[in-house]
């Protein structure tokens, strides 16, 4: 184990982390998921097609209704596959934020894909923090307006600079109905998040974690996750854009 690795609290996400430095920056576009995802919604419909030119012939044998129902069940699948995809990159794009249609009824879908782009992203050469940026910023897109009376929650990482703590702090006393609390963990996280009732989430952290915490509660209760950036490598002295943490609250807290 290396000396770096040996001085530093490492989260859940970070334990298999070897101590070599990582990438710096994992900024990726909304582009990046979403190309690649058409990729493998693409490899799932030949699939099913496939799937059908197999089983087509054994249902012929008990007649041609039973063709036309393998038939039409299959259709419908690789038709909802498309429209489900189209629905995502409309709203993605013309930033229509519907979570009711694309987390909402699709959110399995969604979350399911993730893996299989994730891999395919890593034959590319594009590394899983990366790629989970890029499903992020997919993911915020799709976030709809807080839900009911409950505050905006603020969860921080235990690994922020101070300085940049104290500026994030700063900025979070400024607005009415907003809550900051940092965890240091997932179950820590998911305590603060069930004592605390919020109407909405802005999660700071690393992609890994973001990722699970999104998995977490989305659709559940809107969020949007603000990737840190990692200078120092994973776990200690990370940074934010102050900016895009402004913007995710007045986003919640404007009536819409």
């Amino acid at each position: 184990m290396s000396d770096d690795k040996k001085k530093r609290v490492l989260g859940d996400e970070w334990l298999d982390w070897d101590g070599r430095p990582p990438e710096k920056d994992t900024s990726e576009s909304r582009s990046t998921f979403l190309y690649l995802s058409l990729v493998v919604l693409a490899l799932f419909i030949v699939i099913v097609l496939l799937f059908w030119y197999l089983v087509l012939p054994r249902f012929e044998s008990f007649g041609s209704i039973w063709a036309l129902v393998i038939t039409c069940i299959l259709g419908a699948a690789a038709l909802s596959l498309i429209v489900w995809y189209v629905l995502l990159v409309t709203a993605v794009i013309w930033n229509k934020r519907y979570m009711n249609v694309c987390l909402t009824h699709g959110s399995r879908l969604f979350f399911l894909m993730l893996p299989f782009v994730t891999r395919l992203a890593s034959s590319v050469g594009i590394s899983k923090d990366r790629l989970s940026h890029s499903f992020i910023r997919v993911a915020n897109k799709l976030a709809g307006p807080g839900k009911g009376p409950g505050p905006v929650l603020v969860l921080f990482p235990r690994c922020l600079r101070a300085d940049i703590r104290s500026k994030a702090k700063e900025i979070c006393s400024g607005y009415d109905n907003v809550r900051l609390h940092t965890a240091p963990g997932g179950t820590e996280a998911r305590k603060i998040i069930r004592n605390t009732s919020p109407g909405a989430i802005v999660a700071v952290a690393c992609e890994r974690d973001l990722i699970a915490g999104i998995q977490d509660v989305a659709p559940k209760i809107p969020v949007i996750g603000i990737p840190n950036t990692r200078p120092e490598g994973p776990c200690t002295d990370t940074t934010i854009d102050m900016e895009e943490l402004k913007e995710a609250i007045e986003f919640f807290l404007t009536p819409r």
